[in-house]
């Protein structure tokens, strides 16, 4: 009997493991379940992975693109004044140092889209490229240069170098000459060639040249003479030249046809040593215009027609204390042409005294080079400071050609102008305070607004986009004849220096041109001159030696780009940030607030204050890391809104809208990271749900199982 109970009680404790297995096994299979609903879109929102796939698209013998593909940049933040994150990409040799990327390397700052993609090109000279090396694009953060750290993604390229570098045969050498028109005074053959690879530099030279002329078609070569006009055009690496032929119009007749020439330097051209030839059209009707027709019948007279002439307004708006702003709104400037080096044509822009000596424009007088549109309009703005200005004079705007100085003969046109005196030199009294006995009524507090956007400060420049001049120097330019006569430069016994080199003399016969660099006179005759190595030919009587190649004259570039450190260079601006330096939105009344501005040159003093009723904060002063900074505690009962924030040195002026939020309004710039539920907490939420129901069953299980092993 005994042993029939035992066995029963074995059975039973059997039959018990095996319930309790099985419901274990059914609680691992929940937990399991519950670790997929969890991981799968933990999986999910991990971080993906910058990468980039690149396009290549090779332009024959003059450059690569590549056209850029990017995802997983999504973590990349825009950096203080980028109203979107950046990522740089540049073409680097495989296997080479990174920490060798240079400034001025080719490179892109690409902007990153809202769901981290990126989109853009990055082209390279032929001239950077090498076939025998292989290549790989290269990613790396906005504002820094690359290291093997922080490159966010590379990957090989191919290039078709067959593409890239055809081998056809010897290219020959061709050009076309547009001539461009000015009335009664010159045509300019713009000069375009290629082909001219196989011309090299003769001794004495720092490149090859070739010579152009313009002569009457089939005319005997050997009555090219050296004072015919021609000019002696460089060639650059791969083989191509540009530059401008000026003939007067008296050297021109209509009734001929009329071709340019190219032949060697240092040389009379021959049927047997002409690089190339091509015939050219000149519009004689614009360059000797007719005499203007009788005026109509006095009975009937001529509607008046819109003047075609370059005219424009100057509307002063003066700023206190610092400067009037010109805003210039031009048209009639179509017939303006662009010089060579120039995209677009431009014209000169200044504020005279009325009927003061023209000649006396200096070079360092304030003006602009004001862009021509292709309708001959102009836009732009003239800033002069305050300190350049008197009220007991009389003032006009005027302008003139490009890459000259302004004369009565070349002045395209002027404008009077008018400034209120008054707004631009206020008194410095303040007026008088508002009656006490009729206080303003106070209005409802402002919402907190965001900060104003537009205050950031501009993305500073990339690398390779520095601020694009306005007017590129062209070395080989002609002057203009409406210019002043330049001094004729002296001859060397060898070819002068670089035009990049500043070995020219001051000019001694004109003030120094402003914003746009003077060119050289264009040598009139094929002279050069007499090398010591290079004798006159003995068959040739009085051989022409080349003119002397002009050197670029000491003169200043468009504004100078900021020189390049280590770093790229960040243009200085203010930031609201808290005591420790964290930026802010906004603050709170009562809220501490402390405002930071950088760059700025050690030692540098700012006067600070708020606006729009004053408050003067403490002194800012640049310290070695080049910021400078003032604290201020905002008033308990301090307007709300918007308000202007200002930093004021001897030379510079600084603002920045910052706004001011109510005491008890959300954020007030606390910093606090947002708080709230997204997917993931969710899933977490339901995972502890889950894990407190398993829980339970567990419980539930074992005490059947006890209250079965006590029966």
């Amino acid at each position: 009997m005994t042993e029939t109970a035992l066995a029963a009680r074995r059975a039973r404790g059997d039959g018990g493991q095996l319930r309790r297995r099985g419901i274990l096994a059914f609680v691992m299979t929940a937990f399991v379940a519950v670790g997929g609903v969890i991981a799968a879109p933990i999986a999910a929102q991990a971080a993906e992975e910058p990468s980039i796939m690149v396009g290549v698209t090779e332009v024959a013998n003059e450059r690569v693109v590549f056209a850029i593909e990017g995802t997983g940049f999504g973590d990349i933040q825009a950096l203080p004044g980028q109203t979107e994150p950046h990522a740089y990409f540049k073409l680097n040799e495989v296997g080479s140092d990174l920490s060798e990327v240079a400034q001025d390397d080719t490179s892109i700052s690409a902007s990153i889209a809202e769901g981290g993609t990126l989109s853009d090109e990055l082209s390279v000279p032929i001239g950077e490229l090498d076939a025998s090396k292989s290549y790989e694009v290269i990613s790396w953060p906005s504002r820094s240069f690359p290291t093997e750290e922080n490159v966010y993604a590379r990957t090989a390229v191919t290039i078709d170098w067959d593409a890239l570098f055809p081998s056809d045969e010897a290219a020959v050498p061709s050009f076309t000459a547009e001539a461009t028109e000015f009335a009664d005074e010159r045509v300019d053959f713009a000069i375009e060639g290629s082909g001219f690879g196989d011309v090299t530099a003769l001794p004495g030279q720092t490149e090859p040249h070739a010579y152009f002329t313009l002569i009457e078609v089939d005319a005997d070569l050997s009555e090219v003479g050296q004072a015919d006009t021609a000019i002696s055009a460089s060639i650059a690496e791969d083989g191509t030249l540009s530059d401008v032929l000026e003939v007067p119009a008296d050297d021109l007749d209509a009734t001929k046809s009329y071709e340019v020439i190219s032949w060697p330097s240092r040389s009379f051209p021959s049927d047997d040593n002409l690089y190339a030839r091509t015939a050219v059209t000149i519009d004689w009707d614009a360059l000797f215009p007719e005499e203007p027709s009788e005026p109509a019948e006095p009975s009937e007279p001529a509607e008046p027609e819109e003047p075609v002439g370059p005219t424009f307004a100057a509307e002063a708006t003066e700023v206190a204390n610092e400067r009037v702003d010109f805003a210039i709104e031009g048209s009639g400037f179509g017939d303006v042409t662009a010089l060579p080096g120039q995209t677009e044509p431009h014209v000169y822009f200044k504020l005279n005294e009325v009927g003061s000596d023209l000649s006396e424009v200096a070079q360092d007088d304030t003006s602009i080079s004001a862009e021509v549109a292709e309708d001959g309009t102009i836009t732009d703005v003239l800033p002069v400071p305050a300190g350049e200005l008197d009220s007991a004079k009389s003032y006009e705007v005027i302008s003139w050609p490009s890459r000259s100085f302004p004369t009565e003969e070349n002045v395209y046109a002027r404008a009077d102008v008018t400034i209120d005196w008054d707004a631009l030199f206020p008194e410095s009294d303040p007026s008088e305070p508002a009656e006490p006995s009729e206080p303003a009524e106070p209005g409802e507090p402002a919402e907190p607004t965001d900060p104003a956007e537009p205050t950031e400060p501009a993305e500073p420049a990339e690398p390779t986009d520095p601020a694009e001049p306005t007017d590129p120097t062209e070395p080989s330019e002609p002057a203009e004849p409406s210019e002043p006569a330049e001094p004729t430069e002296p001859a060397e016994p060898s070819e002068p220096a670089e035009p990049t080199e500043p070995t020219d003399p001051a000019e001694p016969t004109g003030p120094a041109e402003p914003a746009e660099p003077t060119d050289p006179a264009e040598p009139t005759g094929p002279a050069e001159p007499a090398e010591p190595t290079s004798p006159a030919e003995p068959t040739d009587p009085a051989e022409p030696t080349d003119p002397a190649e002009p050197t670029e004259p000491a003169a200043p570039s468009e504004p100078a780009a900021p020189t390049a450190t280590a770093e790229p260079t960040q243009e200085t601006a203010i930031e609201l940030t808290d005591g420790s330096g964290n930026p802010l939105d906004g603050v709170a009344q009562g809220g501490d607030v402390t405002f930071r501005i950088a760059p700025v040159e050690a030692g540098t003093e700012f006067a600070v204050t708020v606006h729009s009723d004053p408050v003067t904060l403490p002194t800012a002063v640049g310290d070695a890391d080049g910021v400078a900074t003032s604290s201020w505690t905002v008033p308990a009962d301090f307007p709300v809104g918007d308000h202007t924030v200002r930093f004021v040195s001897d030379t510079d002026t600084y603002e920045l809208t910052f706004t001011v939020l109510a005491a008890d309004a959300p954020g007030g710039g606390s910093g606090l990271a947002p708080t709230g539920s997204g997917p993931a907490t969710e899933l977490l939420a339901g995972a502890g749900i889950m894990t407190i129901l398993c829980g339970a069953v567990l419980i539930l299980v074992r005490r059947r199982v006890v209250s079965a092993s006590a029966r």
